[in-house]
Protein backbone atom coordinates (compact mmCIF):
# COMPACT_ATOMS: atom_id res chain seq x y z
CA UNK A 1 0.00 0.00 0.00
CA UNK A 2 2.72 2.13 1.01
CA UNK A 3 4.44 2.05 -2.53
CA UNK A 4 0.92 2.53 -4.30
CA UNK A 5 0.14 5.62 -2.56
CA UNK A 6 3.99 7.08 -3.40
CA UNK A 7 3.73 5.74 -6.90
CA UNK A 8 0.07 7.37 -7.29
CA UNK A 9 2.02 10.51 -5.40
CA UNK A 10 4.80 10.71 -7.92
CA UNK A 11 2.62 10.75 -10.94
CA UNK A 12 0.53 13.01 -9.56
CA UNK A 13 3.13 15.53 -9.09
CA UNK A 14 4.81 14.99 -12.70
CA UNK A 15 1.24 15.43 -13.78
CA UNK A 16 0.41 18.65 -11.90
CA UNK A 17 3.66 19.30 -12.67
CA UNK A 18 3.35 19.42 -15.82
CA UNK A 19 0.08 21.77 -16.04
CA UNK A 20 1.81 24.22 -14.16
CA UNK A 21 4.34 24.25 -17.08
CA UNK A 22 1.17 25.12 -19.42
CA UNK A 23 -0.25 27.62 -17.04
CA UNK A 24 3.11 29.63 -17.04
CA UNK A 25 3.79 29.53 -20.88
CA UNK A 26 0.21 30.40 -21.41
CA UNK A 27 0.50 33.33 -19.26
CA UNK A 28 4.06 34.41 -20.67
CA UNK A 29 3.94 36.94 -22.66
CA UNK A 30 6.25 35.15 -25.00
CA UNK A 31 6.42 31.81 -26.50
CA UNK A 32 9.53 30.74 -28.63
CA UNK A 33 8.24 29.03 -31.72
CA UNK A 34 11.72 29.04 -34.39
CA UNK A 35 15.18 30.12 -33.25
CA UNK A 36 17.81 29.71 -36.00
CA UNK A 37 21.44 31.20 -35.97
CA UNK A 38 22.09 28.68 -39.10
CA UNK A 39 24.25 26.30 -37.35
CA UNK A 40 21.30 23.89 -36.37
CA UNK A 41 21.32 22.33 -40.46
CA UNK A 42 19.31 24.70 -42.05
CA UNK A 43 20.45 24.86 -45.71
CA UNK A 44 19.56 27.13 -48.87
CA UNK A 45 17.66 26.27 -52.03
CA UNK A 46 16.08 22.58 -50.40
CA UNK A 47 12.24 21.26 -49.10
CA UNK A 48 11.76 24.04 -46.88
CA UNK A 49 11.05 21.56 -43.56
CA UNK A 50 11.14 22.66 -40.16
CA UNK A 51 13.08 20.96 -37.82
CA UNK A 52 14.92 20.85 -34.78
CA UNK A 53 13.54 22.72 -31.68
CA UNK A 54 12.14 25.86 -30.81
CA UNK A 55 14.99 27.14 -29.28
CA UNK A 56 17.60 25.79 -31.64
CA UNK A 57 15.49 25.34 -34.94
CA UNK A 58 16.37 24.16 -39.01
CA UNK A 59 14.41 24.63 -42.38
CA UNK A 60 15.73 25.38 -45.86
CA UNK A 61 15.38 29.11 -46.81
CA UNK A 62 14.70 29.47 -50.81
CA UNK A 63 16.16 32.42 -53.05
CA UNK A 64 14.18 34.23 -55.10
CA UNK A 65 15.75 37.48 -57.30
CA UNK A 66 14.22 39.20 -60.35
CA UNK A 67 17.58 39.02 -61.86
CA UNK A 68 20.08 36.74 -62.78
CA UNK A 69 23.46 37.21 -63.22
CA UNK A 70 25.82 38.09 -60.20
CA UNK A 71 23.13 37.32 -57.64
CA UNK A 72 24.03 34.55 -55.06
CA UNK A 73 23.54 33.04 -51.57
CA UNK A 74 25.51 31.16 -48.57
CA UNK A 75 25.01 29.66 -45.58
CA UNK A 76 27.49 28.59 -43.00
CA UNK A 77 27.33 29.23 -38.94
CA UNK A 78 26.25 32.12 -37.67
CA UNK A 79 25.59 33.59 -41.77
CA UNK A 80 23.22 33.24 -44.46
CA UNK A 81 24.51 35.81 -46.98
CA UNK A 82 22.80 37.67 -49.57
CA UNK A 83 24.46 39.28 -52.68
CA UNK A 84 23.05 41.25 -55.36
CA UNK A 85 25.21 43.19 -58.08
CA UNK A 86 24.78 47.06 -59.05
CA UNK A 87 21.31 47.43 -60.54
CA UNK A 88 18.63 49.97 -60.79
CA UNK A 89 15.76 47.78 -60.15
CA UNK A 90 16.56 43.82 -58.20
CA UNK A 91 15.81 42.33 -55.32
CA UNK A 92 16.30 39.02 -53.73
CA UNK A 93 14.35 37.45 -50.80
CA UNK A 94 14.80 33.80 -48.63
CA UNK A 95 11.86 32.40 -47.96
CA UNK A 96 11.17 29.87 -45.47
CA UNK A 97 8.58 27.09 -43.38
CA UNK A 98 9.14 27.99 -39.46
CA UNK A 99 6.54 25.63 -38.35
CA UNK A 100 4.87 22.01 -39.35
CA UNK A 101 1.97 23.52 -36.96
CA UNK A 102 0.74 26.66 -37.99
CA UNK A 103 -0.12 29.68 -35.58
CA UNK A 104 -3.97 31.17 -35.66
CA UNK A 105 -4.48 34.42 -34.35
CA UNK A 106 -7.71 34.01 -32.38
CA UNK A 107 -8.18 36.41 -29.23
CA UNK A 108 -7.57 40.42 -29.19
CA UNK A 109 -3.79 40.77 -28.19
CA UNK A 110 -2.95 37.40 -30.13
CA UNK A 111 0.89 38.04 -32.07
CA UNK A 112 3.31 36.55 -34.28
CA UNK A 113 7.36 38.49 -33.75
CA UNK A 114 9.30 37.84 -36.31
CA UNK A 115 13.11 39.16 -35.30
CA UNK A 116 15.77 39.45 -38.00
CA UNK A 117 19.29 40.22 -36.59
CA UNK A 118 21.72 41.15 -39.91
CA UNK A 119 24.85 43.32 -40.55
CA UNK A 120 24.54 45.98 -43.26
CA UNK A 121 28.05 43.86 -44.82
CA UNK A 122 27.62 46.47 -48.42
CA UNK A 123 25.72 49.32 -49.16
CA UNK A 124 22.24 48.39 -47.81
CA UNK A 125 21.58 52.29 -47.76
CA UNK A 126 23.17 53.28 -51.17
CA UNK A 127 22.70 56.39 -52.83
CA UNK A 128 18.89 54.88 -54.09
CA UNK A 129 15.27 53.99 -52.65
CA UNK A 130 16.71 50.71 -51.07
CA UNK A 131 14.68 48.41 -49.17
CA UNK A 132 14.76 46.49 -46.59
CA UNK A 133 11.70 43.61 -46.27
CA UNK A 134 10.24 41.34 -44.21
CA UNK A 135 7.04 39.26 -43.73
CA UNK A 136 4.76 36.55 -42.48
CA UNK A 137 2.67 34.24 -44.54
CA UNK A 138 -0.01 31.50 -44.35
CA UNK A 139 2.09 28.64 -46.92
CA UNK A 140 -1.31 26.70 -47.05
CA UNK A 141 0.83 23.86 -46.84
CA UNK A 142 3.07 24.29 -50.10
CA UNK A 143 6.80 24.69 -49.95
CA UNK A 144 8.56 26.96 -51.69
CA UNK A 145 9.89 25.96 -55.75
CA UNK A 146 13.94 25.64 -55.05
CA UNK A 147 15.13 26.87 -58.50
CA UNK A 148 13.67 30.67 -57.91
CA UNK A 149 17.11 32.61 -57.95
CA UNK A 150 18.19 30.96 -61.34
CA UNK A 151 15.17 31.94 -63.04
CA UNK A 152 14.95 35.52 -62.99
CA UNK A 153 11.88 37.57 -63.75
CA UNK A 154 10.79 35.15 -66.10
CA UNK A 155 9.74 33.09 -63.09
CA UNK A 156 6.25 31.83 -63.74
CA UNK A 157 5.31 28.24 -62.39
CA UNK A 158 2.54 27.25 -60.46
CA UNK A 159 2.48 26.32 -56.74
CA UNK A 160 5.41 27.19 -55.05
CA UNK A 161 4.34 30.63 -52.98
CA UNK A 162 2.11 31.64 -55.54
CA UNK A 163 -0.98 31.38 -53.13
CA UNK A 164 1.03 31.94 -49.94
CA UNK A 165 -0.67 34.93 -48.86
CA UNK A 166 0.43 36.75 -45.10
CA UNK A 167 1.88 40.87 -44.48
CA UNK A 168 4.56 42.13 -45.37
CA UNK A 169 6.96 45.12 -43.86
CA UNK A 170 8.98 47.98 -46.33
CA UNK A 171 11.53 49.54 -44.32
CA UNK A 172 12.46 52.67 -46.93
CA UNK A 173 16.70 53.07 -47.13
CA UNK A 174 18.63 55.84 -48.94
CA UNK A 175 16.27 58.93 -49.67
CA UNK A 176 14.93 61.08 -47.14
CA UNK A 177 11.09 61.71 -49.36
CA UNK A 178 11.10 57.93 -49.63
CA UNK A 179 8.34 56.47 -47.66
CA UNK A 180 8.09 52.95 -45.39
CA UNK A 181 5.35 51.05 -46.09
CA UNK A 182 3.15 47.88 -45.14
CA UNK A 183 0.85 45.48 -46.88
CA UNK A 184 -0.63 42.65 -47.64
CA UNK A 185 0.63 40.04 -49.91
CA UNK A 186 -2.60 38.51 -51.53
CA UNK A 187 -2.64 34.34 -52.92
CA UNK A 188 -1.35 35.59 -56.90
CA UNK A 189 -2.41 34.38 -60.19
CA UNK A 190 -0.19 32.94 -62.56
CA UNK A 191 2.29 35.44 -64.69
CA UNK A 192 5.34 37.09 -63.87
CA UNK A 193 5.97 37.97 -60.23
CA UNK A 194 3.77 35.10 -58.84
CA UNK A 195 6.41 33.58 -57.17
CA UNK A 196 7.45 36.86 -54.88
CA UNK A 197 6.66 37.59 -51.81
CA UNK A 198 8.07 40.77 -50.80
CA UNK A 199 8.19 43.01 -53.55
CA UNK A 200 5.19 44.46 -55.72
CA UNK A 201 5.31 45.28 -59.34
CA UNK A 202 4.73 49.19 -58.57
CA UNK A 203 8.40 48.97 -57.24
CA UNK A 204 10.08 46.37 -58.74
CA UNK A 205 10.28 44.52 -62.16
CA UNK A 206 9.36 41.31 -61.69
CA UNK A 207 7.26 42.18 -58.66
CA UNK A 208 3.95 40.64 -57.56
CA UNK A 209 0.77 41.94 -58.97
CA UNK A 210 -2.03 39.90 -59.87
CA UNK A 211 -3.95 40.80 -57.54
CA UNK A 212 -1.79 43.83 -56.73
CA UNK A 213 -0.57 44.90 -53.09
CA UNK A 214 -3.21 46.85 -50.61
CA UNK A 215 -1.38 48.95 -48.22
CA UNK A 216 -1.84 48.64 -45.09
CA UNK A 217 0.54 51.67 -43.25
CA UNK A 218 2.89 54.15 -44.27
CA UNK A 219 5.70 56.30 -42.78
CA UNK A 220 7.54 58.72 -44.64
CA UNK A 221 10.63 58.97 -43.17
CA UNK A 222 14.04 57.10 -44.14
CA UNK A 223 16.84 55.18 -42.01
CA UNK A 224 21.07 55.64 -43.18
CA UNK A 225 22.50 52.20 -42.35
CA UNK A 226 26.19 52.24 -41.66
CA UNK A 227 28.42 49.32 -43.87
CA UNK A 228 29.58 46.75 -40.96
CA UNK A 229 27.40 47.85 -38.89
CA UNK A 230 24.22 45.41 -36.78
CA UNK A 231 21.43 45.66 -36.80
CA UNK A 232 17.65 44.15 -35.66
CA UNK A 233 14.18 44.75 -37.34
CA UNK A 234 11.52 43.62 -35.62
CA UNK A 235 8.18 42.82 -37.51
CA UNK A 236 5.17 41.94 -35.67
CA UNK A 237 1.47 41.02 -36.55
CA UNK A 238 -1.15 40.82 -34.51
CA UNK A 239 -5.41 41.11 -33.50
CA UNK A 240 -5.79 44.57 -31.84
CA UNK A 241 -9.82 44.89 -29.43
CA UNK A 242 -11.77 45.24 -32.34
CA UNK A 243 -10.65 42.14 -34.43
CA UNK A 244 -8.26 44.32 -36.96
CA UNK A 245 -5.02 42.98 -38.12
CA UNK A 246 -2.03 45.38 -36.94
CA UNK A 247 1.14 45.49 -37.95
CA UNK A 248 4.22 46.67 -36.31
CA UNK A 249 7.99 47.03 -38.06
CA UNK A 250 10.82 48.42 -35.43
CA UNK A 251 14.44 48.79 -36.23
CA UNK A 252 17.08 48.59 -33.72
CA UNK A 253 21.02 49.56 -32.94
CA UNK A 254 22.79 46.29 -32.61
CA UNK A 255 22.11 42.61 -32.14
CA UNK A 256 18.23 42.01 -30.15
CA UNK A 257 16.16 44.71 -29.20
CA UNK A 258 17.55 46.01 -26.47
CA UNK A 259 19.61 48.54 -28.67
CA UNK A 260 18.55 52.09 -29.85
CA UNK A 261 15.41 52.05 -31.70
CA UNK A 262 16.16 53.58 -34.85
CA UNK A 263 12.56 53.64 -36.22
CA UNK A 264 8.85 52.41 -35.99
CA UNK A 265 6.12 52.37 -37.39
CA UNK A 266 2.69 50.58 -37.41
CA UNK A 267 -0.80 50.20 -39.39
CA UNK A 268 -4.45 48.38 -39.12
CA UNK A 269 -6.62 46.92 -41.17
CA UNK A 270 -10.15 45.25 -40.93
CA UNK A 271 -10.04 44.10 -44.89
CA UNK A 272 -8.28 41.11 -44.49
CA UNK A 273 -8.67 37.87 -42.84
CA UNK A 274 -5.25 36.31 -42.89
CA UNK A 275 -4.87 34.95 -39.20
CA UNK A 276 -2.42 32.02 -39.53
CA UNK A 277 0.92 31.78 -39.97
CA UNK A 278 3.57 29.20 -40.78
CA UNK A 279 6.31 31.02 -42.96
CA UNK A 280 8.60 33.61 -43.31
CA UNK A 281 10.37 35.90 -45.66
CA UNK A 282 13.00 38.50 -45.72
CA UNK A 283 15.41 40.30 -48.15
CA UNK A 284 15.90 43.85 -49.85
CA UNK A 285 15.77 45.77 -52.92
CA UNK A 286 18.36 47.54 -54.57
CA UNK A 287 17.98 50.53 -56.39
CA UNK A 288 21.35 52.02 -56.09
CA UNK A 289 23.65 50.83 -58.49
CA UNK A 290 26.32 49.49 -55.94
CA UNK A 291 27.30 45.83 -55.08
CA UNK A 292 24.59 44.89 -52.03
CA UNK A 293 25.56 42.42 -49.32
CA UNK A 294 23.00 40.99 -45.88
CA UNK A 295 24.75 38.78 -43.77
CA UNK A 296 21.67 37.62 -41.71
CA UNK A 297 22.83 35.85 -38.20
CA UNK A 298 20.11 35.18 -36.24
CA UNK A 299 16.46 34.89 -36.96
CA UNK A 300 13.49 33.71 -34.46
CA UNK A 301 9.88 33.79 -34.51
CA UNK A 302 7.60 34.39 -30.98
CA UNK A 303 4.24 34.51 -29.95
CA UNK A 304 1.57 34.55 -27.38
CA UNK A 305 -0.74 32.13 -28.48
CA UNK A 306 -1.56 29.59 -25.96
CA UNK A 307 -0.97 25.82 -26.36
CA UNK A 308 -3.54 24.05 -28.43
CA UNK A 309 -6.49 21.70 -26.86
CA UNK A 310 -4.79 18.77 -28.29
CA UNK A 311 -2.36 19.67 -25.51
CA UNK A 312 -4.79 20.32 -22.96
CA UNK A 313 -6.18 16.93 -23.44
CA UNK A 314 -2.90 14.88 -23.58
CA UNK A 315 -2.69 16.07 -20.17
CA UNK A 316 -6.28 14.94 -19.18
CA UNK A 317 -5.28 12.02 -20.55
CA UNK A 318 -2.47 11.18 -18.86
CA UNK A 319 -3.71 12.05 -15.75
CA UNK A 320 -6.70 9.45 -16.06
CA UNK A 321 -3.98 7.05 -16.65
CA UNK A 322 -1.90 7.59 -13.76
CA UNK A 323 -5.72 6.99 -11.73
CA UNK A 324 -6.37 4.02 -13.83
CA UNK A 325 -2.97 2.51 -12.66
CA UNK A 326 -2.84 3.64 -8.85
CA UNK A 327 -6.72 2.06 -9.21
CA UNK A 328 -5.45 -1.74 -10.44
CA UNK A 329 -2.59 -1.50 -8.18
CA UNK A 330 -4.65 -1.82 -5.39
CA UNK A 331 -6.91 -4.09 -6.61
CA UNK A 332 -4.07 -6.14 -7.11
Amino acid sequence: MKITNQFTATMATIVAVSVWALLSQSASAQITVFTDNFGNGSTLNQTSTPGGTPTASSTSYDVNANKGGGVAASIAPGDLQLDFPASSSGFMEAAAIFTSTPLTLQNAGDYIDFVLEFTDTANLTGSGANQLNMGLFDSHGVVPITTNMSAGATITQSGGTQFWSGYTSLLADGIPATTSKMFNRPAQGTGVGSQTLLFNTGSFTGGYGNPAANQVGALASHNNLTNGVQYTEDFRVGLNGSGSIVESNMLYLGTGTGGQLLYAYSGATNSFTDTTFDSLAFGYGNKSTLLMTQDVSFVQITTDIVPEPSTWMLLVSGFGLVLGLASRRRRN
